[in-house]
């Protein structure tokens, strides 16, 4: 009798519990449900066209930086870099957050140079089409900004490119880039450059003065790039010394950005080697061409050589062709089973063939951006041929519709 009294009970709690559970959920469906706050939005608009002193129009590159909440902006900044000066091509960055006033932000702060820099700026505009317009002044000039046709992004234009992995290798090992002994690739920061400098001199190398003058790229990374030029055979003891020094954050061999200038070989040449092979090649590749002189230039460690090229129809006016060519031999240093030679540049011009001089030394002048050099030679052409010459020479490979091809 207790035994069913105590089950009975039991059941009436369960079913009581089922019934309120129910009544509550009914409850919570029949009450409105609070609407949820907009969660806030990133955007950005990035113009480029601008003056400075009122001169004519300077390109820079700047972002406006908006957090949305629904249609109210709840917080703002800008990222910009602006020429110097009139007849400087350094620029300088100023990143600082802005008051927002409506269509109006404002705001004043350092820049990387270290002036004071006070932004007054307006967007307008509709949801599809933005415009900004305004100024920077700074203590000796000002910059205008004055910017059409944006629209906003989602994405941050000044976030710096991700590295490469290893989806981004190429999957045919005969694919891959080819290593630059010659050359060093290296990013340091903008503030260790100064050390980079030093070094290069004191060991005799070279490098590209292009990476010194700092980008707006450079500015907002905080690093430079820069490419230094070394002898082959130098370039594992400076790699190691460039690794230590303070400041720099990469460094490696270069990428030879051209495979058709390469021979690939089994074992690398010598010096005294390659001078005999070229000897054999070069009249090969070039029949009408004589060669002057060939040697090592020890400084660059390419071995240099000279031709000469008499062209029928040019003879009468007393002209003839100077070819000049640098090739250098290297092991690779990732995979010391394969050696290269490359061919770094192959030049001609017209030249007198007596000793009255009539011909201009150089480059003629052009009113485009690339000068133009006279001369009959089609030095792209030539310089196929004589790869192929030494390849044949050499029992090597060429670089052909991307792959190496033996000859």
């Amino acid at each position: 009798m207790t035994e069913r009294t105590g089950g009975g009970h039991m059941r009436f709690l369960v079913a009581t519990a089922i019934l309120i559970g129910l009544c509550g959920q009914a409850s919570a469906q029949g009450k409105p449900k609070k609407p949820q706050p907009q969660q806030p939005a990133t955007r950005y608009l990035s113009f480029s066209e601008g003056s400075l002193d009122g001169s004519a129009t300077y390109l820079i590159d700047g972002v406006l930086k908006l957090t949305l909440q629904g249609s109210q902006i709840t917080d703002s900044s800008i990222d910009v870099c602006y020429p110097t000066s009139t007849l400087s091509r350094r620029v300088d960055r100023l990143v600082i957050p802005l008051k927002a006033d409506g269509a109006n932000f404002s705001g004043t702060g350092a820049s990387s140079a270290g002036h004071r820099v006070a932004v007054s700026i307006t967007r307008s505009g509709s949801k599809d089409e933005q415009q900004v317009n305004g100024s920077l002044k700074l203590p000796d000039h000002s910059v205008g900004i004055a910017a059409t046709g944006l629209t906003f992004s989602e994405e941050d234009p000044t976030a710096l490119p991700s590295g490469s992995t290893a989806e981004d290798e190429p999957e045919d090992v005969s694919d891959k880039p080819v290593p630059d002994p010659g050359t060093l690739s290296v990013t340091t920061k903008l503030s260790n450059v100064v050390d980079l400098v030093k070094l290069v001199r004191a060991e005799g190398a070279r490098m590209d003065p292009a990476g010194l003058v700092p980008n707006c790229a450079d500015l907002r990374g905080g690093t430079s790039s820069i490419s230094i030029d070394v002898d082959p055979e130098r370039a594992p003891a400076l790699l190691e010394k460039v690794k230590k020094l303070p400041g720099v954050e990469t460094a490696d061999y270069g990428q030879v950005a051209d495979k058709s200038q390469l021979v690939k070989l089994k074992a690398k040449p010598g010096d005294a080697d390659l001078i005999a092979a070229l000897g054999r090649a070069l009249p090969k590749a070039i029949p009408d061409a004589t060669i002057v002189s060939s040697g090592k230039d020890a400084g660059r460690g390419e071995i240099q050589t000279a031709l000469t090229r008499k062209v029928s129809y040019l003879e009468p006016i007393g002209a003839q062709e100077a070819i000049s060519l640098r090739a250098a031999a290297w092991q690779d240093p990732q995979d010391k089973s394969v050696s290269y030679v490359q061919l770094r540049g192959v030049d001609a011009r017209l030249v007198d063939i007596g000793k009255e001089k009539v011909f201009l030394v150089g480059p003629a002048e052009s009113e485009g951006e690339d000068a133009v050099v006279a001369s009959d030679l089609d030095t792209a052409a030539a310089q196929q041929a004589i790869a192929a010459a030494l390849a044949s020479d050499l029992h090597g490979q060429i670089w052909v519709e991307d792959a190496w091809v033996s000859k």
